[in-house]
């Protein structure tokens, strides 16, 4: 079993709204783990034709503009230290926004992405939001994916939602690394469609053990609904929730990884933080989380 640590977070910056929001949980989140920040700006051309970069980036050429883009991730840099006392990596790079944010995380062995998204709604949502999808497809590390309005940073309750699926519960020593540093809440969710499934339940209950016997907090819920990610994500607004944690799910198909329903759903329309954990292939299930369960 692969233990999460967050040592090193990659951010890709676009200087939008959200961007600067999806800094200030990255910065807040290294101070707790005395993590290092990589800043990522990817410059692609084409999209100086739809206006979509800043005003004050808008510049003649190339080569201005890099610099331009440079220096203000310096100064984002510099405003990270002061407010944090975090140290952070700028870097620079021209291609797919998507590829680039996967390339610079295995080159520099990232631990966790964050990601600003906006939604699907509108060309320009959309076309930053797929880029988010696409990573949560494609990375090979978990990535917490942010929306504009989630400005609130820390973490007091965790949503973990559970179902029958072979990879659901390598997310739960995630949702413990992160609330043992932010003192919160876990809230397992287990989300089956029949309900009354005694190996279900026990599934749960032992899940909860398991987090209490880690020393946190914990509460738990069994839904019956077809719908689970909006039951995922009404129950996370009832209790006030700073955070959902989820498996990608991911298929292969022929041309590479599916997300899931459920996970596509949390991750473009949540209104809160939702950190997405890529399958450890090979893996079904962790063999035992409470000393006595096997299998999924």
């Amino acid at each position: 079993m692969k233990v999460f640590k967050i040592e090193k977070i990659l951010i890709p910056i676009d200087f939008s709204e959200t961007a600067y929001i999806a800094i200030e949980h990255a910065a807040y989140i290294a101070e707790k783990f005395k993590a290092e920040l990589v800043l990522l700006h990817v410059v692609e051309r084409h999209w100086e034709q739809f206006n979509i970069i800043q005003p004050e980036m808008m510049v003649p050429n190339p080569s201005e503009m890099t610099q331009v883009i440079e220096k203000k991730l310096e100064q984002v840099a510099s405003d990270i230290f002061k407010k944090y006392g975090v140290k952070s990596t700028a870097i620079t790079s021209d291609g797919s926004i998507f590829s680039e944010v996967i390339s610079v995380a295995d080159e520099h062995n990232v631990d966790l992405i964050i990601m600003g998204t906006h939604g699907t709604k509108g060309f320009v949502q959309f076309f930053i939001g797929s880029n988010t999808y696409k990573v949560v497809t494609q990375s090979f590390c978990p990535v917490l994916s942010v929306q504009k309005h989630a400005e609130k940073v820390g973490f007091q309750n965790i949503v973990l939602p559970i179902d029958d699926s072979l990879h659901s519960r390598q997310k739960v020593n995630h949702a413990i690394t992160i609330a043992k540093a932010f003192g919160s809440t876990i809230h397992i969710v287990g989300l089956h469609e029949s309900g009354g499934d005694k190996k279900f339940e026990l599934k749960i209950e032992q899940i909860e053990e398991y987090v209490q016997k880690s020393g946190l907090k914990s509460t738990r819920k069994i839904f019956k609904d077809s719908n689970q990610a909006k039951i995922s994500q009404e129950y996370a607004k009832a209790i006030n929730a700073d955070l959902i944690i989820i498996m990608t799910d991911q298929d292969e198909n022929i041309t590479g990884r599916l997300l899931g329903s459920f996970a596509q759903q949390i991750v473009n329309h949540s209104p809160i933080p939702v950190i997405s954990v890529p399958p450890e292939l090979g893996i079904i299930d962790y063999p035992s989380l409470a000393g006595g369960y096997h299998g999924a």
